[in-house]
């Protein structure tokens, strides 16, 4: 027996439903603060937030990448 359910849910209520907190303020605050530090010429700011976040998502690509290149080895080992 096969049962699917389809629930439709918009972003505020999926987090209510969730009990996520919104963050949608704190997120136009940090984007403006973002926007002001661009247009005053101050890339090294931004550059300097944004960089934590950078590393991390080329570290979970390289893995992401490793593990792609070890599922190929893996099939042309069978072959």
């Amino acid at each position: 027996m096969k049962v699917n359910v389809e629930i439709e849910l918009s972003p505020q209520e999926a987090r209510e439903l969730m009990g996520w907190p919104d963050l949608s303020k704190y997120q136009e605050q940090v984007f403006d603060a973002f926007g002001k530090q661009l247009q005053e010429g101050n890339n090294e700011a931004v550059l300097a937030a944004l960089s934590p976040f950078m590393s991390e998502t080329q570290k979970a690509f390289n893995g992401y990448q490793k593990m792609m290149e070890g599922f190929l080895n893996i099939a042309s080992q069978k072959k």
